[in-house]
């Protein structure tokens, strides 16, 4: 598996890369992650069975990447594969995004006769993140390239329906499968019972958005409708880091948001369930999002959401688990917010049916299993 995020680093590829590495590895399979450095972290390591090997990056910082940070790993990481391409045979290649990472399939030394998957995670794909502008003429420019990467790989993989028909915009006859993330259901869960049992008063509500900071997550959304409907007994906590960190809390004091609005910080995974079962609902409006992991962890731990109507969110939030609204629409934000507060049995039910979808659909096991099936009929091809 090559990804140039791992854990602490990134965000949900990270995550996947970690979990369906460690769970094929509990069932036996030989698994190796490649991926990049940072600070004090090890050049190897062996950990939940997995093989873990790591080559210098020039990131921005633990949680951001950047352009540099990308395609130094790229440059390194071909140098490892040519290393590891002495000593040792694989059955088959898994890349998480097809850009940057994908770029090593086409490396003559890289096991040029292994078969290979990319998995798509909405960045790599072409008119999927069109409000980051250097991004999305990135994807432009290298258009050509990607779709040479999907037309050699065995299997495409998208997270959502909504990502996989973002990626058919580029390339109509690439044939796509889709497999959604997973959560670790036994770290996030509900910690309290469902109901007016959670100490604070039952008129107040407490909702709760993670997300690295950045602009098409929409968080500015958020609180133009908090402003616009001015109820002190609406409180939001926003959990995460980010280049547009400080802008939001600029927005924040324009609109007189400082006594309903905390910026947490960032929080390690390990604890977010924590700050999840304080809340009543999850919310982010993204104005983009291949498949949006914090909201199956979010509703792993029992909460409803409010979610925006776009990429991989209508796949996890139906009518009975969640609100859906318009990316950017302030007052259907807005409404959806005040429908959560009015309704607490609402709330309850909503939070009930999130745990048992996710139990269903959404563990990390059930992922692995997925994938391992394709890389057995890649092999038996």
């Amino acid at each position: 598996m090559l990804n140039y995020e791992f854990p602490p680093m990134g965000g949900g590829a990270g995550n996947a890369t970690d979990n369906i590495s460690k769970n094929l590895a509990l069932t036996g399979h030989d698994v190796t992650v490649l991926s990049s450095r940072y600070g004090e972290q090890p050049p190897f390591e062996v950990k939940n069975g997995v093989k873990i090997y790591r080559v210098f990056s020039w990131r921005n910082s633990i949680h951001d990447c950047g352009f540099k940070g990308a395609y130094t790993y790229i440059f390194f990481a071909a140098i490892k594969l040519w290393k590891l391409n002495r000593t040792q045979k694989f059955d088959i290649l898994h890349f998480f995004f097809s850009l940057p990472t994908g770029l090593l399939s086409l490396l003559p030394w890289a096991f040029k006769n292994t078969p290979y998957i990319v998995s798509l995670r909405g960045s790599d794909v072409p008119y999927y993140d069109i409000y980051n502008k250097k991004v999305h003429l990135f994807n432009l420019i290298l258009k050509p390239v990607n779709k040479y990467i999907w037309k050699k790989a065995k299997k495409v993989v998208a997270l959502s329906r909504g990502l996989k028909t973002t990626a058919l915009r580029t390339a109509p006859k690439q044939s796509f499968e889709v497999i959604p993330n997973g959560v670790e259901t036994d770290l996030f869960k509900p910690s309290f019972k469902p109901g007016p049992c959670k100490k604070h008063s039952a008129r107040q509500l407490r909702l709760i958005t993670v997300s690295r900071l950045i602009n098409r997550k929409g968080i500015d959304h958020i609180l133009e409708a908090l402003a616009e409907l001015n109820d002190k007994d609406v409180e939001l906590l926003i959990v995460g880091t980010g280049s547009y960190e400080n802008s939001l809390k600029k927005i924040c004091s324009e609109l007189k948001l400082d006594n309903v609005v905390t910026f947490y910080g960032y929080c390690p995974r390990e604890q977010l369930f924590k700050l999840y079962n304080k809340a009543d609902v999850f919310i982010l409006p993204s104005l983009a999002e291949s498949f949006g992991l914090v909201f199956a962890e979010a509703m792993a731990c029992g909460l409803p959401v409010i979610g925006g109507r776009t990429g991989g969110v209508p796949d996890l939030v139906k009518e009975e688990n969640g609100i859906l609204v318009e990316p950017g629409n302030i007052a259907e934000i807005k409404d959806a917010v005040v429908k959560m507060k009015q309704g607490q049995k609402m709330r309850v039910c909503m939070g009930e049916a999130n745990r048992k979808r996710v139990l269903e659909y959404y563990s990390w096991r059930k992922v692995a299993q997925k994938y391992y099936q394709i890389y057995q009929e890649q092999q038996e091809v």
